[in-house]
């Protein structure tokens, strides 16, 4: 199935700060990496499982060159400063032996965390997925990260410890989506983010 042509999104944080969303391309690379470098260590941490600051240079180059369908990355950026680095990045890897299912990652900049960068990236990544046949993100999670354990666990996702990590498994389905505020709130972001895109394709 043949993706849409990626678009360039303007959307709002939940208290209204506009951010353009857009597909990450090679041109990025000097500022993907000054994105990581300014994260915390904790944050490092907690997406990388490392303290290294700096991006290896074959994952960067895998960020960096999306193919629509199979492996998005997508940037939350400041539509005032669109080639600086951005407040968010998030990523869907469809698995080749089980493509209906696909891993996702996120990393969200630490002065903009608990704005609604993390939902409104998955709410783009879930609309995109679901557009070109995939039905299930999963991913792996550190036991000590419980803001992620906890907002997945809020929206229904199956959590199990496997040697030492969890791992989440959330159906793109929203009637399986778990009835709580979280939910709710990640409901109206689907809408926002399907309005977008609509209008951006018409």
């Amino acid at each position: 199935m043949t993706p849409p042509p990626a678009p360039r999104l303007l959307l709002n944080l939940r208290d209204g700060t506009p951010v353009l969303l857009r597909m990450f391309t090679p041109a990025d690379r000097a500022a993907v990496q000054e994105a990581f470098r300014r994260l915390s260590l904790d944050s490092h941490y907690y997406r990388f499982w490392t303290q290294h600051r700096e991006l290896p240079d074959s994952l960067l180059t895998r960020f960096l060159n999306p193919e629509p369908g199979l492996h998005e990355t997508w940037a939350v950026l400041d539509p005032a400063l669109p080639d600086e680095p951005g407040q968010g990045g998030g990523s869907f890897w469809r698995l080749e032996n089980e493509p209906w299912r696909a891993e996702i990652s996120f990393t969200v900049a630490d002065e903009v965390q608990h704005r609604g960068v993390g939902s409104l990236l998955l709410a783009l990544l879930w609309v995109r997925a679901r557009e070109v046949g995939i039905a299930e993100f999963f991913g792996v999670v550190l036991p000590d990260n419980y803001t992620v354990l906890d907002w997945f666990r809020a929206l229904g996702a199956r959590v199990t410890l496997h040697g030492g990590q969890y791992v989440f498994e959330l159906e793109l389905e929203e009637s399986k989506l778990k009835p709580t505020p979280t939910t709710e709130r990640f409901k109206q972001r689907l809408r926002e983010v399907e309005a977008a895109l609509t209008e951006a394709q018409d």
